[in-house]
């Protein structure tokens, strides 16, 4: 087990950063054998009793929850490194659903035994507390903003969060990356219903901002993208080229301009849950 732990991807990443190479040993002891859970499985379900954690070592999966409407919101999508299960409602249960979008490999570790095992090693634990800080803040910011954005902004600052991750574990520099998600997952993400994501993504597309399709996400002008977010670009790469936009704006006198529906602030989002009108602002009653 301890070989094992030594030459996972993520011993130089995530909580298991923090541990030294000393402590692996005891480490290793407090973890159970790997679990695979196949793409589509869960790995809890909200309400179930669970006293285990876990480290996400390969694969993507979703964190959400049910509506007393019967409707879903995802309220984070996990990635390599992730701690999950951690949290608990008061009475033991898990307030959420982690269900794998590919096949996912984690390592569980018993509540207890994680929790003795950072209260003899205080790095871990604070390690473990910045991690946990550092993905409520990401979530907040994602779905702090559903009440106050319009679905371009909700859908671009959604995109680019996983597009920056995903340039974090690969490479600082690339404009195409794949997000094992759907537009139906976009849209649980967003509050948003599928077909008017469907249509904001076309936008989006004409406008030069962005591709998505079959779980590809190509970034396009990642400065205008990253304005029309508001999320602080400042430590990523230069945007592209303005010659390597290869889809052209709705008019040519508008390039390196963010259209204006993609400005006005939500007052009553057309296709967002709850609305019973479902035209975009921008469609005329002829269209």
């Amino acid at each position: 087990m301890q070989s094992d732990c030594q030459a996972c991807p993520l011993r130089r990443d995530g909580l298991c950063a923090s541990v030294a190479d000393e402590q692996l040993p005891s480490w290793a002891a407090i973890k159970r054998p790997v679990r695979t859970i196949r793409a589509g499985g869960s790995l809890f379900v909200e309400g179930d009793e669970n006293e285990m954690v876990y480290i996400v070592r390969r694969g993507w999966a979703l964190a959400s929850m049910m509506h007393e409407n019967g409707r879903r919101q995802v309220l984070r999508f996990v990635m390599p490194g992730y701690l999950i299960g951690f949290e608990r409602s008061p009475d033991g249960d898990m307030p959420c659903t982690v269900e794998a979008l590919t096949d996912l490999i984690v390592c569980p570790m018993p509540r207890p035994s994680l929790m003795r095992f950072c209260q003899q090693v205080p790095n871990v634990a604070l390690r473990m507390a910045s991690l946990l800080a550092a993905e409520t803040i990401s979530d907040w910011q994602l779905l702090g903003g559903l009440g106050t954005r319009t679905a371009a902004e909700r859908i671009a600052r959604l995109l680019l969060a996983l597009y920056n991750r995903q340039r974090e574990r690969t490479a600082p520099d690339i404009s195409d990356v794949t997000l094992p998600i759907s537009q139906v997952l976009i849209a649980d993400a967003t509050g948003l219903t599928p077909v008017h994501v469907c249509r904001t993504l076309k936008e989006m597309r004409t406008a030069g901002l962005l591709s998505f399709a079959k779980g590809h996400l190509r970034v396009l002008d990642r400065m205008r993208l990253t304005e029309l977010a508001e999320m602080n670009d400042a430590t990523a790469p230069q945007p592209l080229a303005k010659q390597d936009v290869s889809l052209p704006l709705a008019n040519p006198r508008d390039r390196g301009r963010l259209p204006q529906d993609f400005r006005k602030p939500l007052l009553n989002s057309p296709g967002t849950r709850g609305s019973h009108v479902m035209n975009h602002p921008s469609r005329s009653a002829s269209d």
